[in-house]
C-alpha cells in the first residue's frame, strides 16, 4: 500500500499538519511503528506516548491539540482518530485479503432449487440446500453449510465451516466467522416425573439476524422453540458466545466473548454485556444497560443501570460489599477480641 498524507488527511476527512507528499505504506500501533508506517492516538491522556513513537504520521485527536510534544513531525487532527484509522486498515485489510472470484466452486454442492443472487462467491465443499436464498455480493467460504429455506441477505460474509441451519435468516452486510452455529436446537426437554428420564422437545422455531451484526468464532445461536430467536440490527458479538432459544436482543448491543444467555430474556437496545456474564432465562435486560465482567444477572435489569457480582447488584452497592470483603479478616479479628475482653468482665464481676 502507497498513500500520500495528502491524499489519506483528505480520505479521512482529516486536518494536516507536515509533508502533504509524504508516502505512507502501512499501518501500526504507535510502540511498532516505524517510518513508513501510520499509527493513532485516541485518549490524550496519553498524548505522551507519542513522543517517544517512529511513525511515519500519526492521528491524533483535536483535543490533543498543544499538548503533544516530540514525535512525528506529520501529524493529522481529527475527531475520531481510531476510525480515521481504521479506514487505513480497511484498505490494507482489501489486499491483504481480497475478495474471492464470484462463482460457485465445481466442488461445491449447490440445489438446483436454492436461489442465488449476483456475484455471489461460493467455496469449495460448501453446501447450500434446497430452497435456499443467497442474496447479491455474498461470500461464502469454504465448508460452509447453508439448511434448508435459510435465507442470507446482501453483501455479507460467511467465513469457512460456519453453519446455518434449516430456515434461519440473516440480514444484509452481516460477518460469521469460522465455527459459528446459527440455529441450532434449543435446549428444550421435558423430565418424565416417573422416570426421570429427559424426552426431547422439538424446537422448530428459527433464528433472525437482522442487518449489519458481525458475529465472531464458535458461537453458538439456537432457533427458538416456537418463533424467532433474534439479534437486533447492529449487534456485535464476540468469540464463544452461547444465547438460548428465543433470546431477543435489540440493536447495536455488544455481547463480549463467554456470554451465556439463558432462553427467552429479552436484551434492550445498546446494551452491553461484558465479559463471561451469565443470565438466567424469561428476564428483561432494560436499554443501555451494561452487565459487567462475570456478572450472574437472575433478575430484571432496569434500563441504563450498570450491575456487578453474582447475583447482580447496582454496580456502587456491588464495590462497596467487595470493599468490606476484604476487610473481614480484620473485623473478625476485632470481634473476637471485643469478644475476649467482653467475657473477661463478665468474669470479674
Amino acid at each position: 500500500m502507497k498513500i500520500t498524507l495528502e491524499q489519506l488527511a483528505r480520505a479521512t476527512g482529516g486536518e494536516l499538519e507536515g509533508d502533504g507528499s509524504f508516502v505512507i505504506e502501512g499501518a501500526a500501533g504507535l510502540a511498532e511503528a516505524g517510518p513508513k508506517d501510520v499509527a493513532f492516538l485516541e485518549n490524550p491522556k496519553y498524548a505522551a506516548q507519542v513522543g517517544q513513537s517512529k511513525a511515519g504520521c500519526v492521528f491524533l485527536p483535536m483535543e490533543a491539540k498543544g499538548r503533544v510534544q516530540g514525535g512525528p513531525a506529520n501529524r493529522i487532527w481529527t475527531s475520531e482518530p481510531k476510525w480515521a484509522f481504521a479506514q487505513l486498515l480497511r484498505e490494507v485489510e482489501a489486499k491483504q485479503n481480497p475478495r474471492p472470484a464470484s462463482g460457485v466452486s465445481p466442488k461445491a454442492d449447490v440445489h438446483p432449487e436454492a436461489r442465488l443472487g449476483a456475484n455471489v462467491s461460493i467455496g469449495a465443499f460448501t453446501v447450500v440446500e434446497a430452497g435456499a436464498e443467497i442474496g447479491d455480493n455474498t461470500i461464502l467460504g469454504p465448508q460452509v453449510y447453508v439448511g434448508r429455506g435459510a435465507k442470507i441477505g446482501k453483501d455479507c460474509r460467511l467465513y469457512p465451516q460456519v453453519v446455518v441451519r434449516e430456515h434461519c435468516e440473516i440480514g444484509h452486510r452481516a460477518i460469521v466467522h469460522s465455527g459459528t452455529v446459527i440455529g441450532s436446537d434449543g435446549y428444550g426437554f421435558s423430565t418424565d416425573m416417573k422416570t426421570g428420564s429427559h424426552r426431547k422437545v422439538p424446537q422448530v422455531g428459527n433464528v433472525v439476524i437482522e442487518d449489519d451484526v458481525e458475529i465472531g468464532s464458535n458461537v453458538s445461536i439456537d432457533r427458538g422453540t416456537t418463533g424467532p430467536t433474534k439479534i437486533g440490527a447492529g449487534t456485535k458479538i464476540d468469540n464463544l458466545v452461547q444465547l438460548g432459544h428465543n433470546v431477543q436482543t435489540g440493536r447495536n448491543c455488544l455481547i463480549v466473548s463467554q456470554v451465556g444467555v439463558s432462553g427467552s430474556t429479552k436484551i434492550g437496545h445498546q446494551v452491553v454485556l461484558a465479559g463471561q456474564a451469565g443470565l438466567v432465562g424469561h428476564i428483561t435486560v432494560g436499554d443501555g444497560a451494561i452487565v459487567t465482567a462475570q456478572t450472574g444477572v437472575m433478575a430484571d435489569i432496569e434500563p441504563k443501570a450498570v450491575v456487578f457480582g453474582s447475583p447482580s447488584r447496582p454496580h456502587r452497592e456491588a464495590m462497596k460489599l467487595q470493599a468490606l470483603m476484604n476487610r473481614l479478616p480484620e473485623m473478625y479479628e476485632t470481634l473476637k477480641e471485643l469478644s475476649k475482653h467482653q467475657k473477661e468482665e463478665i468474669h470479674v464481676r
